[in-house]
């Protein structure tokens, strides 16, 4: 069994938009560049998978026919636009697809036991993504089809689902809006100054979904120290929840300067989520993580940050841990924490 299975493949580049857009091909060259380096600095098994295109039957599942059909066809003709920001060329549908069968592939080999941990670093990314519609750099949610699949096919009760991206995962959070089997937790920049508008402690299910939407709306300029405190937050109430695996979302643009990011988080901060995240997966379900990549556009610290990421998401413990642990969060972030607290009182224990 192999420590880590990372899921790329040099495709990823055949989908582009813009020249001068922030979602490029040279993202995923540098985090590459990293795991490369972490094969021959650390004691770990650290395997490459070449990524399987999703079937269409797995995008079915998730979303309208008649989104899947549009992507279809805007790239048959060559390309065009969704939004102002996400646009297609001729690839962007194929290119989508198999980032999507990456995500569901990470997912798939932890649960049949062939890793303990995975990382599908995709393009496009895909939490923006809803059923019947495209958006945010996302054409098709890559970690939902995922989670569904997990669900739907592999008899999975209980999946939580962790996204530590900037932005709230819109797409995401409302395709399991309504269900139970699927939990979502996000830590991101707050509704009112960041992309998608959305994303308000308030908003938190309904149906049997109600309470298994839990959003950490974090303000501007958030420290590393006040961040790790509110994903610990949002980790004690997941493992209230008992996952029997745990898919997370990975962005790193809120990294301090990160061109479509409000927050100003150190690379170091990466390391401790990634440890964070294995202690949960540890102590609720046999360390299974699958994980697939969302944003991060500073590619001149993604190398460094995913390395930070990795290490810690295998178990190396950073000392610097111990530092944001005995330091004090800001009165700002724990009236976002209290917010949470509110809207959840009736479902999770505080």
């Amino acid at each position: 069994m192999t420590d880590l299975a990372i899921i790329y493949s040099d495709l990823f580049a055949k989908h582009s938009m813009d020249r001068a857009h922030p979602e490029k091909q040279a993202r995923l060259d540098e985090i590459v560049k990293g795991v490369k380096e972490l094969q021959k600095e650390l004691n770990y098994s650290i395997t490459f998978f070449q990524p399987e295109y999703i079937r269409e039957e797995d995008l079915i599942s998730v979303h309208v026919i008649d989104l899947i059909e549009k992507i279809k066809a805007i790239s048959l003709a060559g390309g065009g636009m969704i939004t102002i920001d996400t646009t297609l060329n001729k690839h962007t549908y194929d290119i989508a697809r198999l980032a999507a069968g990456a995500t569901k592939q990470a997912a798939q080999l932890v649960a049949e036991g062939k890793t303990k941990k995975s990382f599908a670093i995709v393009r496009p990314p895909g939490h923006h993504a809803e059923t019947n519609s495209a958006g945010g750099f996302c054409y098709f949610n890559n970690i939902a089809i995922a989670a569904d699949w997990l669900t739907n096919k592999k008899g999975y009760k209980r999946v939580a689902i962790i996204d530590i991206d900037h932005h709230f995962g819109n797409g995401t959070s409302h395709i399991f809006y309504h269900r139970k089997d699927v939990f979502y937790l996000s830590i991101h920049a707050h509704p009112m100054y960041s992309y998608p508008g959305s994303g308000y402690p308030s908003e938190i299910g309904i149906r049997e979904g109600k309470g298994y939407n839990v959003n950490i709306a974090l303000l501007p300029d958030v420290t590393s120290t006040d961040w790790l405190h509110s994903l610990q937050f949002g980790l004690d109430i997941v493992k209230q929840y008992k996952p029997e695996i745990i898919l997370v979302s990975v962005g790193f643009d809120s990294l301090g300067g990160d061109p479509v990011g409000i927050m100003n988080l150190s690379p170091n901060a990466f390391i401790c989520a990634g440890y964070l995240l294995n202690q949960l997966a540890e102590d609720t379900c046999g360390g299974k993580i699958a994980c697939t990549l969302e944003g991060g556009y500073k590619i001149d610290q993604l190398k460094e940050v995913s390395k930070k990421f990795i290490q810690g998401l295998l178990g190396n413990k950073p000392f610097i841990l111990n530092k944001f642990e005995k330091s004090a969060t800001s009165e700002q972030t724990n009236s976002m924490l209290n917010q949470v607290r509110k809207a959840l009182l009736d479902h999770w224990k505080f």
